[in-house]
């Protein structure tokens, strides 16, 4: 199924990324692996839901999901389990999602003050 929403679709190409980054986390890291690939699928859910919904708060917590993620890895980083160039890779795709959903806001902030 081809999705139309662009920023679901980078969603997923960033997820797919995290995901093959962090695989081989070690056993020990399990916390920090799960609370990442969790708070992942819970973006896409969040956009989904803000696309049907539209409404800023829901859009406002896909914010908050996205620094939650960019704060995973650079904990990850930090603690030497992904390369800086994979951290800022991921990084500049959590960015362009970013720019897109402040976009998103705006648009829909100004089409509700009308």
């Amino acid at each position: 199924m081809q999705d139309k929403l662009i920023i679901a679709t980078k969603t997923k190409k960033t997820i797919e990324l995290i995901e093959k980054t962090i695989i081989n986390f070690p056993h020990k890291e399990r916390n920090l692996k799960n609370r990442l690939a969790n708070t992942c699928y819970d973006l896409l859910e969040n956009i989904y839901y803000a696309n049907i919904t539209k409404e800023i708060n829901s859009m406002k917590k896909i914010i908050v999901n996205i620094k939650m993620i960019d704060y995973f890895l650079k904990l990850s980083c930090n603690r030497e389990l992904i390369s800086l160039k994979k951290y800022e890779q991921i990084g500049n795709y959590l960015l362009e999602i970013n720019k897109m959903v402040n976009i998103w806001i705006k648009n829909e902030t100004s089409k509700q003050n009308i």
